[in-house]
């Protein structure tokens, strides 16, 4: 048998790649050279770090770890950290250790160039399979879910003319960006950058946007058995003390759809009424999330682990598989 060799990919590679995954995940994929290069490559995070399994000139096997930033507020730091995501072997090449062999190849790379810590959202089927290569089951996403059965007493005609108008607002102009997570020490830095990067130019979803009193809220509509849910990925304060406007403004997506959801702790109380309509908020263990440390100091990343802490500021958007 030729001997398995790992290399890092260039974006010639890409081509192959997108090839690679369709055969291991079916034709049916969204994926495309143009989606792959958006993802990996113009993430304004930095081009992520993408390794191929190859036996003589044939690419067997592909992982990709896509960069991703925090900003610890007590330090003022960005810490670097990756997200483990696309990964596909050969049908005619498993079962040879490929998988492994590039997920630890990645690892040591990744760690050497000195990342923090890997963070991703592996399903029931394929979570087991980071466990025994040292990542932990960090917690089910905590979800809020509203309720709200009164939702067809209001309109939703003018929500994507708004959001067109929200979407040119942000984009134009020079806005400043605050987690609505006041005591998480570590968030994603937002920016103009990343908004056209992640929610304006994303190929694979239609997000909309919208603008109260500060707090800009961003959100994906899903239909759901004859009904649609409202997603929102996320939310930030355009003035720091916004924080306590919040819940006023996801009450107005709130009276429109009948289900809305959110990461847990926008929204901290169990009824919300409005002037016609009466919703209830009711808590949800969502996605799996997985970590893995890397350089991070190992007190910090107990507190990353705490599922009871405010440490970690993350979105829904943060979390999203894309």
């Amino acid at each position: 048998m030729d001997e398995i060799k790992i290399r890092e990919a260039t974006k010639s590679d890409s081509p192959e790649i997108v090839k690679l995954l369709k055969i291991a995940l079916g034709e049916s994929t969204e994926k495309s050279v143009q989606n792959w290069h958006w993802k990996h490559y113009d993430n304004p995070f930095g081009e992520s770090k993408i390794y191929l399994a190859t036996i003589g000139s044939e690419i067997v096997g592909v992982r990709a770890f896509m960069q991703w930033q925090w900003k610890e507020k007590s330090t003022g730091k960005t810490l670097r950290a990756v997200r483990a995501v696309d990964t596909a072997v050969s049908p005619n090449h498993r079962r040879k250790g490929i998988f492994l062999s590039l997920t630890n190849h990645a690892l040591k790379m990744v760690s050497e160039e000195g990342f923090d810590f890997v963070f991703n959202t592996p399903n029931d089927q394929s979570i087991g399979g980071y466990l025994k290569l040292g990542w932990v089951l960090n917690r089910k996403i905590p979800v809020g879910l509203v309720i709200n059965p009164f939702y067809w007493l209001s309109s939703k005609k003018r929500l994507n003319e708004y959001s067109a108008k929200v979407k040119i607002d942000i984009l134009e102009n020079n806005h400043s960006y605050n987690t609505p997570f006041i005591d998480a020490d570590i968030f994603c830095p937002f920016s103009k950058l990343y908004f056209e990067w992640r929610y304006v130019k994303n190929p694979l979803a239609n997000y909309q946007f919208y603008k109260l009193d500060d707090v800009l809220i961003i959100y994906r509509l899903k239909p759901l058995k004859g009904f649609m849910e409202c997603r929102i990925v996320d939310v930030q304060l355009l003035d720091p003390n916004a924080q306590g406007k919040i819940k006023s403004a996801i009450s107005h997506l709130i009276k429109r759809y009948p289900l809305v959801s959110m990461v847990d702790g926008l929204i901290g109380t169990k009824l919300i009424a409005g002037g016609l309509y009466v919703a209830l908020n009711l808590n949800r263990k969502g996605p799996n999330m997985v970590t893995k440390r890397l350089n991070f100091p190992e007190h910090k990343y107990a507190l990353l682990l705490d599922k009871e802490s405010n440490f970690w500021g993350y979105s829904l958007g943060d979390m999203e598989l894309f």
